[in-house]
């Protein structure tokens, strides 16, 4: 009798460990140096020049978000009123100011997503407020012009004590992971501002936004026909010998 290979079960094991992130958002990391697929609203540029520190392993862009005072070393614009961050990102009126936003800066994108992918990002946030003060400036990200989400602000942030940015202090550059998503057209819309007063500036920078894919199911049927087939292989040495 010949004897039965496992070679199955080595190509269905390596079909679900070749499963990794998949760059489903346009520009997603920034890469074209611009804003390219993207909506801005205030203060907000690509930096591919590590101006604010480098980005993550493996990339070489970052988009930067900015708050009223980081206009003097983010060139993307002027701040706007925190009711026009509420308007663009599809938030209620008011919802901004009742946290006492003042000003701030948006970044958003429109993107397909299948059932069960879940929405990746990594971001820092930077600031020349010290921690302790009424003015505590916060960064956010709003997924489907409904749900927000705070990532930090200046008061619950654990700076790391100092940043290779213009600003004083920053983060550790962190990863967002959202919920699975239902299948069809979604939205991401990014934001920071200014808490209390406009003093003091403060930023986000986002970059590797991206989608986690769902695993194909005819990958799990391949794989536990494998196992399946590795059982028998096993049962059939053991009669052989």
């Amino acid at each position: 009798m010949k004897q039965l290979k496992p070679t199955l079960v080595a190509f269905s094991l390596s079909l679900l460990a070749s499963t990794s992130f998949a760059a489903g958002v346009a520009n997603g990391s920034f890469g074209s140096g611009d804003l390219t697929g993207w909506t801005k609203a205030g203060n907000v540029a690509v930096d591919t020049v590590n101006q604010f520190g480098a980005p993550p392993a493996g990339f070489t862009a970052q988009a930067v978000l900015g708050t009223a005072e980081s206009s003097s070393f983010l060139f993307g614009g002027s701040a706007v009123a925190a009711a026009s961050l509420e308007s663009f990102a599809g938030l209620g009126a008011g919802s901004l100011t009742a946290m006492n936003a003042v000003v701030g800066s948006g970044l958003s994108t429109d993107f397909m997503a299948a059932a069960g992918e879940r929405l990746s990002f990594q971001w820092k946030l930077m600031s020349n407020d010290p921690q302790g003060s009424p003015a505590d400036d916060t960064a956010y990200v709003v997924l489907d012009k409904t749900t927000f989400i705070k990532l930090t602000s200046v008061n619950s942030a654990s700076f790391v004590g100092s940043s290779a940015s213009p600003l004083f202090d920053e983060t550790a550059y962190l990863t967002f992971t959202s919920a699975p998503l239902t299948a069809g057209a979604h939205s991401v819309s990014f934001g920071v501002f200014d808490s209390v007063d406009t003093l003091g500036a403060s930023a986000l920078a986002v970059t590797n936004v991206q989608l986690a894919p769902v695993p194909e199911p005819a990958s799990g049927l391949l794989l536990l026909g494998g196992l399946g087939l590795l059982g028998l292989l096993g049962l059939h040495k053991r009669r052989a010998s």
